[in-house]
């Protein structure tokens, strides 16, 4: 079990973040699901990687500025 510090901090045990895949400087997040409260890493990063490349008609970027600019 962690410990809550005099700034509010917590350090998570070595054994999680090596499942985790957490390095520092690198961003969490702390959700709420129903009664208990979730880490999540690097949030953005990970919303980032699900939409990259796609627009909402579902076709990539890069096809879509082809169809956009003509392709060269």
């Amino acid at each position: 079990m962690s410990k809550v510090t005099a700034k509010y901090q917590i350090t998570i045990p070595p054994e999680i973040r090596k499942k985790l895949g957490i390095l520092p400087g690198m961003e969490v997040a702390i959700t709420q699901k129903g009664e208990t409260f979730e880490l999540v890493v690097d949030p953005i990063a990970a919303l980032k990687k699900k939409w990259r490349g796609k627009l909402k008609s579902g076709i990539s970027s890069d096809q879509y500025l082809d169809e956009v600019r003509g392709s060269i």
